[in-house]
């Protein structure tokens, strides 16, 4: 009699009471599963701005490295007055005049496709020749095309160098200004006999240059990701112009 009344009392949940526990057991699943997919693209997102960023960062290395080597001619000596040395001996030398730098030149260019700034540095100790040699030539270059940066590493039968520095898998180059801004230092008063008044040549001037860039790069799986980097590197090998009057 006892265990007939048991099994009455026993008889499990009723049909409303499971199916109230089956729907709070799928809300409490789909928010731990919309708080794990949230996490996930967080984290995702987080590290599409790391590997932007870090882009940007080697990208921008290089291109000040490759700049700050912009000018340099070797021997810095041929570029100022050389005094003769021993005068009235067999070994007499006679003075030098200053000449200048092949290496000197620094150009911006932008077209339709691309946008440069060509440059060059010397490779070996001495260059007597008035230009470049073809592995003595670099450059930037964006093109805007398929949104890579590139440097020129000299030229090759007749064709330039160009290498990518960014990978367009990862980064999307969508923006990059470049701009040179000089500054003149007049270096008259060095000359034995400085020149005053418009009849005097141009004289020696001492062009101080500096090239400042931005890049803009956008993530290639991530279009809403996009990050910004600045720049700036002072040309080391001033350019040189005009001349001291006799």
């Amino acid at each position: 009699m006892l265990n007939s009344i048991h099994r009455r009392n026993q008889r499990g949940l009723s049909l409303v009471e499971l199916m109230v526990g089956i729907t709070i057991g799928l809300i409490v699943a789909a928010g731990a599963s919309m708080v794990a997919v949230n996490q996930i693209n967080e984290h995702r997102r987080l590290m599409l701005e790391v590997q932007v960023q870090q882009d940007l960062r080697t990208a921008a290395d290089i291109l000040q490295q490759d700049i700050r080597r912009a000018g340099y001619r070797g021997f810095a000596q041929y570029a100022v007055w050389q005094p003769a040395s021993g005068v009235g001996t067999p070994f007499e030398v006679p003075a030098r005049a200053a000449s200048a730098s092949p290496y000197a030149s620094a150009v911006r260019s932008d077209t339709t496709y691309s946008r440069e700034l060509s440059y060059s540095y010397s490779r070996v100790a001495k260059n007597f020749k008035d230009t470049p040699f073809d592995n003595e030539q670099f450059g930037i270059k964006w093109n805007k095309g398929n949104n890579v940066l590139y440097l020129k590493l000299g030229v090759a039968n007749g064709v330039d160098n160009w290498q990518p520095i960014t990978d367009p898998e990862s980064v999307k180059i969508i923006g990059f200004d470049i701009d040179i801004t000089s500054q003149a230092s007049d270096l008259n008063g060095f000359c034995d006999n400085p020149c005053a008044g418009a009849a005097c040549p141009p004289p020696p001037q001492q062009i101080v240059r500096r090239v400042s860039f931005t890049i803009r790069g956008q993530a290639n799986h991530d279009p809403n990701i996009i990050r910004t980097l600045s720049g700036v590197e002072r040309i080391r090998a001033d350019a040189l112009t005009g001349a001291c009057p006799p």
